[in-house]
């Protein structure tokens, strides 16, 4: 087929359509692009789905570990305040209570002011976590203004005491300069058990070890390297005598 004869038939073909035609394809073309599954965009899609799935996940993780440090920096400051009240209330706290010294020390702050001690005993003990809280009942006789002193006194004392449960009444006539009271309190004093990180302080304590001097024997003289010099003989002398 010559060139005037292909032309002739592409004359004749109505371009309109083709175009028509062609425009159709290549919008199905592209809607496929877009939406097909196979097509290499919804692959790229995929992959960054993927990718920003991923970035989530570590987002989290590093927002976890972001947590976790703000709470650990959390509990190193609750754990560092404990160890300093720990160790505050080690200094008023002691590992020993002596009842009958405490009863006489307490007794003995009363006589000091007048303050009349009926009967003063122990009733109880309560255990916490890291103490042992005994209770005393105290019954006394005395002016209010004697009173106060006498609580001034003990809360002023070595050991952490506390007061509770008053129970007073006026035995003397309420027109009197000092109205006499007669009552019942509740002492309560305190012993430390210590913890479970003391025991193990204990326990790795360095036990004392002592440590002995060798003796130290005299080195002998250093030779001095010198060859001793042998003695020499006397050399004999001959006379002859003449007449």
């Amino acid at each position: 087929m010559d060139a005037e004869g292909l032309k002739g038939i592409l004359v004749k073909i109505p371009l309109i359509p083709v175009l028509i035609l062609w425009a159709i394809y290549l919008g199905w073309d592209y809607y496929g692009f877009l939406k097909d599954d196979t097509s290499p965009l919804s692959q790229k899609v995929r992959d960054i789905e993927l990718v920003k799935t991923d970035i989530e996940k570590l987002k989290g993780k590093i927002k976890l570990i972001q947590d976790f440090k703000n709470n650990l920096e959390q509990k190193r400051v609750t754990l560092r305040n404990i160890t300093q009240e720990l160790e505050s209330l080690k200094t008023t706290l002691s590992e020993t209570l002596d009842e009958a010294e405490f009863i006489r020390s307490s007794i003995t702050e009363a006589k000091r002011i007048g303050l009349t001690v009926l009967s003063l005993k122990p009733t109880g003990s309560n255990a916490r976590e890291y103490y042992i809280e005994r209770e005393f009942e105290l019954k006394f006789r005395g002016v209010y203004v004697q009173l106060l002193i006498f609580l001034e006194r003990l809360g002023n004392m070595q050991k952490i005491v506390r007061v509770d449960n008053f129970e007073m009444k006026p035995i003397s006539s309420s027109s009197a300069r000092y109205v006499e009271l007669e009552g019942t309190l509740q002492l309560k004093a305190y012993r430390y058990l210590g913890s479970k990180a003391d025991e193990l302080a204990k326990k790795n304590e360095p036990e004392a070890t002592n440590q002995t001097t060798p003796a130290t024997r005299e080195a002998p003289p250093a030779n001095s390297g010198a060859s001793p010099v042998p003695a020499q003989k006397p050399v004999g002398t001959t006379s002859s005598g003449g007449t």
